[in-house]
């Protein structure tokens, strides 16, 4: 096992000689698992890349310590080479579509007969912000009542396989594996010198908060995190670390964030939500969050955070530039000076600005902001409701769950 640096070199140096005596021209693979486990692990590629040992070779390094893999690129310079849509592959969590494609045969098939490409599903969705529910949609609509089944166990679960099979099994979620991903996540924020208490504070205080705009000012206060900065600095970290997402106001004459004004932050997988609230709450995790998704308010709230993670992945499909994405610049929520809202406009930066609101129920209740919203702009709006699909005159009701089924 490697234990540090030199210990890399020497591995791939023996590997390389002995490969390229056998294959001299053929391209060469290394697979480099639990690399962030050895301490300045890029001091070994950066020395094996400048002594030439990587010519016509791929390295494929991965590792469980997000920010030490997320920093090797600032430490590699020059030395990544060339690779069709980014040379960081990040593995997040299942999202509904491939949940559904996992846990019910009959959809699966549907998706794949109707809709079996991700440019299909992609134009299914222009033709949503169209305003145009096309045949494909309409068949996997067919499916809503499963779908919304799959939904509700989706907001339980979230995506991390081991906690989707616990739940298979026992129709619960399991302590060991909240215990297991609050350790992982407190793990990550020591490495950053950072206060376990203060991260179950401001975690509890997200929570608190949770799809309504607040200031840093106010999280600060909520959580004793002291000063409006510290309060970012733990939001940003708990952004670099996947499980948060910032959602900014939209400003709707320049197409960009007001990052002067209050701010949204949705956790990135439910279970990540059940897990802050839990820890912060001290109650069993399955007890927590069972009673958190019967009432209508903690369903919606986790509905908008689904749905804020999915627009994010769906943003990132769209654009063309992945190396340089910035989810900042392309999902946002807008209020107007009533304080009408629209819970999240979907801005691709080439065309489509696609305002969408969120409900729980079937009931589109409010959406005065939308109205508003599409008074001023060029563009067609969504309703996300439980069961109801129909075309309006410049918006569409849709289920979530069909809709999410489709990202």
């Amino acid at each position: 096992l490697a234990e540090k640096p030199e210990d890399i070199v020497d591995v791939v140096r023996v590997y390389m000689e002995q490969t390229r005596r056998r294959r001299k021209d053929a391209r060469c693979y290394l697979f480099l698992d639990e690399i962030s486990s050895v301490p300045d692990w890029q001091r070994g590629i950066k020395y094996l890349a400048d002594a030439g040992m990587l010519l016509n070779c791929t390295v494929l390094a991965t590792g469980s310590h997000i920010l030490d893999l997320k920093g090797a690129a600032e430490r590699l310079p020059g030395r990544r080479g060339d690779v069709d849509g980014g040379h960081d592959k990040i593995l997040l969590p299942m999202r509904f579509s491939e949940y559904v494609s996992v846990l019910s045969p009959q959809i699966r098939r549907t998706m794949r007969d109707k809709l079996p490409t991700t440019g299909d599903r992609k134009s299914a969705i222009w033709g949503l912000a169209g305003g145009a529910i096309n045949g494909q949609v309409e068949e996997l609509a067919m499916h809503r009542g499963e779908l919304n089944g799959l939904l509700d166990d989706y907001m339980m679960t979230g995506g991390f396989p081991r906690v989707v099979a616990g739940h298979a099994a026992s129709q619960t979620l399991r302590d060991p594996d909240y215990e297991t991903y609050v350790g992982v996540v407190t793990g990550e924020w020591s490495r950053l010198g950072k206060d376990i208490a203060s991260l179950k504070r401001f975690g509890g205080q997200l929570c608190t908060n949770l799809g309504s705009p607040v200031s840093w000012r106010g999280l600060a206060k909520g959580a004793s995190a002291g000063s409006p900065n510290t309060a970012q600095d733990y939001a940003d970290a708990l952004e670099r670390l996947f499980i948060t997402s910032t959602i900014y106001m939209y400003d709707i004459n320049k197409r960009a964030p007001l990052f002067s004004k209050n701010k949204k932050i949705y956790f990135t997988d439910p279970f990540f939500l059940h897990a802050f609230r839990t820890w912060s709450s001290s109650q069993m995790i399955s007890e927590s969050s069972i009673a958190y998704l019967r009432g209508g308010e903690g369903r919606g709230r986790m509905l908008e955070c689904v749905t804020a993670d999915h627009l994010i992945r769906l943003a990132f499909d769209l654009t063309p530039a992945k190396s340089t994405f910035d989810h900042h610049n392309h999902v946002f929520y807008w209020r107007d000076r009533k304080s009408r809202e629209v819970d999240f406009v979907l801005d691709d930066g080439h065309g489509l600005r696609l305002p969408i609101g969120v409900k729980s129920g079937d009931n589109p209740g409010d959406i005065g902001g939308m109205l508003q919203f599409l008074k001023t702009q060029h563009a067609n709006g969504i309703v996300l409701t439980r069961e109801r699909m129909e075309e309006r005159r410049n918006y569409l009701i849709l289920p979530a769950s069909v809709f999410l089924a489709l990202v």
